[in-house]
């Protein structure tokens, strides 16, 4: 990582930071072995239900995956297909989802469950409609196409940007996750093949080693990771 003009060695840019190929697969190569033998087995990662997948996308944005196993089973029970939560009043919607909190999001769902309607109960997966629908947008399609439906999608969450702020080393703040460089860069790390574990390994990663407070001492990539070699050189 260096600010340089592009050559052949360089895979994408963050700013002025040149990304350089061999740091790319670095963090490929060791978030997919972290990955490996990390994964967390959460309900919906192993569903093959796509409106079930969907539903627990739209339920994790701004909560604790651990938090969401019991609401997101209750609902998909309570309301197993697109009619049922078409049909639901918002208010019994609100009861569910309940011990999760923002209870706006019971309108949205049951907007769409009348929207998944209009494609006979069947999740789109065109790149301009499913963003459309009620309570998905950019983050959500992207996390749903990629983790459920295999396709080579970036995800970008504020945890993920704490992330490559840390190793590649710039500065971010709230808004940094809709920054058209950060969206590159994830695009440039997010492989072609095994693009679906890549990205699990990137959220369960930055959820419980990446942390708020990082837990240096068990991480996989702090051999490069700026934040950690300066540090270290400032210990020195």
């Amino acid at each position: 990582m260096e600010k340089r003009e592009r050559n052949k060695s360089t895979s994408c840019f963050i700013g002025e930071i040149a990304i350089d190929k061999k740091t790319v697969s670095y963090v490929r190569r060791k978030l997919l072995a972290w990955g490996r033998v990390n994964f967390e087995d959460f309900p919906w990662r192993t569903s093959t239900n796509e409106f079930h997948a969907l539903i627990a996308e739209i339920l994790l944005q701004r909560t604790k995956a651990s938090q969401v196993i019991s609401t997101y089973l209750n609902l998909i029970e309570t309301y197993p297909v697109p009619a049922s939560l078409a049909r639901a009043e918002v208010a019994e919607v609100e009861r569910v989802i309940r011990p999760l909190g923002l209870k706006w999001r019971a309108k949205l769902l049951v907007q769409l469950g009348k929207a998944l309607e209009q494609y006979d109960g069947k999740v789109p997966d065109e790149q301009q409609a499913l963003p459309r629908l009620p309570g998905v947008g950019a983050y959500v399609s992207a996390a749903y196409l990629s983790l459920h439906r295999k396709k080579r999608r970036p995800i970008v969450d504020s945890n993920i940007v704490r992330f490559y702020g840390r190793f590649f080393g710039f500065d971010t703040g709230p808004e940094t996750r809709r920054n058209r460089g950060v969206i590159t860069l994830a695009e440039c790390l997010t492989p072609a093949r095994k693009s679906k574990e890549f990205n699990y390994a990137l959220i369960d990663f930055t959820r419980n080693i990446c942390k708020p407070r990082p837990d240096h001492e068990i991480c996989p990539v702090k051999a490069r990771c700026h934040l950690w070699t300066s540090q270290i050189h400032h210990r020195s």
